[in-house]
């Protein structure tokens, strides 16, 4: 993605939230969602991300799924690609990137969200970061949450209680 290419062998994180939840599609179909990395956000060679680019990068997606699962793509009936572009536009995610920043060693753990602000705590009273781009970094382990809670209890005199 650094050079304004996408990868033309995606790493692909697949769920199928209808799998558990069945008022998400209709009787015998399914939602599926495709997470990928690496997508830049600026096309190389002046290029956009429109129409034409996002059906060029699905269709990388989806022959990358079908190597393992026969028969994805002629069961697809809809879709929607959201390039980082489209990410940030939409969410508000800087640059379209879910992680709120690089996740790249020197902006991780003890560096996060700056190496002199190792703490959910910021210089606004009361205010404390608990999303992916604070201590200790993103993904889904819910630590920035956590951390951000326990100094939210303790700023308000309470003990913690979970463990």
């Amino acid at each position: 993605a650094i050079n304004g290419e996408y990868s033309k062998d995606p790493m692909i994180e697949m769920t199928i939230p209808s799998s558990l939840d069945n008022t998400l599609a209709p009787p015998g179909h399914h939602v599926c969602l495709l997470f990928t990395q690496y997508a830049p956000y600026t096309l190389s060679n002046n290029r956009k991300w429109d129409e034409e680019m996002r059906e060029e990068y699905a269709n990388v997606v989806f022959d990358a799924v079908e190597k393992y699962a026969p028969g994805f793509k002629e069961s697809i009936v809809g879709k929607e690609v959201l390039p980082p572009p489209e990410l940030e536009r939409i969410f508000g995610l800087t640059g379209g990137n879910i992680f709120h920043g690089s996740m790249s060693l020197d902006q991780l753990y003890m560096t996060r969200p700056t190496p002199v602000s190792v703490s959910p705590r910021t210089p606004v009273a009361s205010l404390l970061l608990c999303g992916s781009g604070a201590h200790p970094g993103g993904g889904v382990m819910g630590a920035p949450g956590r951390i951000a809670a326990k100094h939210a209890v303790q700023h308000l005199g309470k003990k913690w209680v979970h463990n």
